[in-house]
């Protein structure tokens, strides 16, 4: 199969529910490829951002229908979002949609162990979750029960993957305070165990290890809403342990920069695919059917301080 810009026409399909924890109806958008029906072609879970307060599966329509062009089948979900569900509901959404994608595989033309993430901002927190967290960490949630959650790539696109740096800020500014405030909101709220953790449990580092699948970073280095430097210590810790993890680095950008800069988002997208094929090809085709619950990892308080905030 080819991982081509451009190389297939698409089509969607709208308004799929794919989860209803606690009665509450999630929904998604599928973008396919028309490729003939063929057969065996890898899937996305794809995740948007806005500080997981606000934002919709719609705003990324273009890497959607890139994606869908270049030969993925595209999950875009909505998820539950602040204030009424903190962390890690919105973990569990994203699970959820893993699971969903797999248990429809068949009908679809997924292939069940080719199967990636991508999120921006909020969104690229959650994909780096799924890439990094496993059935013993506790966070897989209720819905759809049975096909694992686990994925081969992901790509995190100015993500938040290192909460503790709200934590360790001085609190001074006109934003610190309020983005302290609500980060414990998005982090604490939830009845998490042991005390003391609930910025390292909310955070994709906490869970980095040998078994983390690959992660392409995406970052501007002027941005000041998720400072870059959250990305580049995640990537680092994950070439530490043997992980083929990736990082572009990019001068002169920003938060979002990716909505304004669209010759640098054409090329940044090229070398996104070029990543994922690549990871989708190198991945060990075992059956990803289900997963064993496992004790939970303990969790690594010790977090260097970084700067930003989660859009």
């Amino acid at each position: 199969m080819r991982y081509v810009p451009e190389a297939y026409g698409y089509c969607k399909r709208k308004g799929i529910e794919y989860a209803r924890p606690d009665g509450k109806p999630l929904r998604m958008t599928l973008y396919m490829p028309e490729d003939g029906g063929q057969a065996s072609r890898p899937g996305m879970v794809l995740i948007h951002g806005g500080a997981w307060i606000l934002g919709t599966r719609y705003q990324q329509a273009w890497y959607c229908r890139q994606f869908a062009r270049a030969g993925f089948v595209v999950m875009t979900v909505d998820y539950r979002l602040m204030p009424r569900f903190a962390f890690p509901k919105c973990l569990h959404d994203c699970k959820a949609a893993v699971r969903w994608l797999r248990l429809h595989a068949d009908e679809l033309g997924v292939n069940p162990n080719r199967i990636v993430s991508f999120g921006a901002s909020a969104g690229g927190h959650l994909a780096a979750l799924l890439a990094a967290t496993r059935p013993e960490d506790g966070l897989e949630g209720d819905e759809n029960p049975g096909p694992s959650s686990s994925i081969c790539a992901a790509v995190s696109l100015y993500g938040a993957v290192d909460l503790t740096c709200y934590r360790d800020l001085p609190s001074r500014g006109p934003l610190r305070r309020a983005t302290t405030r609500f980060m414990v909101d998005f982090s604490g709220r939830e009845a998490i165990s042991p005390p003391g953790t609930t910025w390292e449990k909310a955070s994709p580092i906490t869970y980095a290890s040998d078994k983390t699948a690959p992660i392409l970073f995406v970052h501007g280095k002027k941005d000041f809403l998720v400072h870059f430097e959250q990305s580049r210590r995640f990537h680092a810790r994950l070439r530490e342990l043997g992980v083929p993890a990736e990082f572009i680095a990019l001068d002169n950008r920003g938060h979002g920069f990716d909505y304004v800069h669209w010759g640098e988002r054409r090329s940044i997208f090229r070398k996104m695919l070029a990543f994922l094929a690549a990871r989708i090809e190198s991945h060990a085709p075992e059956s990803p059917t289900c997963e064993s619950i496992q004790e939970p990892r303990a969790l690594d308080n010790e977090r260097a301080a970084g700067d930003g905030m989660a859009g």
